[in-house]
Order: structure tokens, then C-alpha cells, then sequence
């Protein structure tokens, strides 16, 4: 993954597997002065998933998001609302509104919702908008990426930063139909 993402120009990755965060630790090894890792996982709490960025440790999941995000506060890493309103893949919807998340991602390498409702979301929340490609397959890595400072999690904090999507609605069907295949051989 580190390989494939500096070929194509990045030069940072958060790496966030589901409620797992070996592989992620373990990708530190690759951080040198011209590539940066920031560690994570996509913990699934009562209500949703969440991203947890900067931490080394996995909070418990299906507890409620609240916890989570604490948990996450106290180790000083950042909570994101990963997905909100995708029924599908488990968003926790209004609680964006409700909980001290650090952020909001409402750009996603596989969000199929309208423009419009995002838009409309984006403009109630008082919380900086992220993005991410939410890579299963390795093609999928930086179709959704992020510009920012040096502090990658301070700039999440700030919503000092600018979200490249170079997804489609095509692309991302494909990519879903593709995953699914794969699962079932």
C-alpha cells in the first residue's frame, strides 16, 4: 500500500482497518522524512463507524460513539464521523450534530449519496469536512485525498486542509461490484 501511494504521488497515508489495527502499526516502519503514516482504525461503535486517527491502541467496539470518541480524545488522536449517511456501510447519521467529533467525512472514495444532500450537511454541521478513499482494493488508494500541513491531525482539528476526489459514481460501482466478486470466490 505505502509503495502503491507513493507512486502515485502521496506522500502520506492513514491506514484504518476495520475494528484492527496491526496492520496499521505495523506500516510505521515505512514512515521516512518524504512519507508519513498516521495510524488508525475504523472502530465500529453502537451507532456507527468511526475513524480514529493518530492513536496506537483500539478502542472496544459496540460501545457507544461517545466512548469511542473519548477514548480517542485521551490518547490525542482525532474522531471522525466516518460515512454518516451511508445506510449501507454503517454511518452514525445525525449524531454528527450531537457528539464532539474532530470532523465530518462526507467525501468518500465509495459514498454514493447525492452531491446536494452533502452539500446541504456540510453547510449545518460546525465541523471541518473530510475525505478519504476508503481503499478496500489497492486501486482505490487516493481516489479521495487529502492536502494539508505538516500535522496532519492538527490540521483535521483546524480544517486547514483541501479534499481531492477523483471518483465517479461508475467508478465506484465497479469498484463495490468488484469487491463483492472477490468475497464470494
Amino acid at each position: 500500500m505505502v509503495e502503491y501511494a507513493k507512486r502515485i504521488g502521496l506522500d502520506a497515508l492513514a491506514i484504518t482497518d476495520h475494528d484492527e489495527i496491526r496492520g496499521s502499526l505495523e506500516a510505521l516502519k515505512y514512515v521516512s522524512d518524504d512519507f508519513k503514516l498516521i495510524p488508525g482504525v475504523e472502530v465500529t461503535s453502537l451507532e456507527g463507524h468511526i475513524l480514529c486517527l493518530g492513536i496506537n491502541e483500539v478502542p472496544k467496539k459496540h460501545q457507544p460513539a461517545i466512548e469511542i470518541i473519548d477514548f480517542v480524545h485521551e490518547l490525542g488522536g482525532v474522531a471522525i464521523a466516518a460515512h454518516p449517511y451511508d445506510r449501507l456501510r454503517g454511518g452514525v447519521g445525525d449524531l454528527i450534530f450531537r457528539l464532539d467529533f474532530d470532523a465530518v467525512e462526507l467525501i468518500n472514495g465509495h459514498t454514493l449519496s447525492s452531491t446536494r444532500r452533502l452539500d446541504e450537511i456540510a453547510k449545518k454541521v460546525d465541523k471541518p469536512i473530510t475525505g478519504g478513499s476508503d481503499a478496500h482494493i489497492i486501486d482505490d488508494i487516493g481516489s479521495v485525498y487529502m492536502i494539508t500541513g505538516d500535522n496532519v491531525l492538527d490540521c483535521i482539528r483546524k480544517g486547514s486542509f483541501e479534499v481531492i476526489s477523483t471518483t465517479s459514481k461508475i467508478r465506484i460501482i465497479s469498484g463495490l461490484i468488484k469487491s463483492r466478486i472477490r468475497s464470494l470466490l
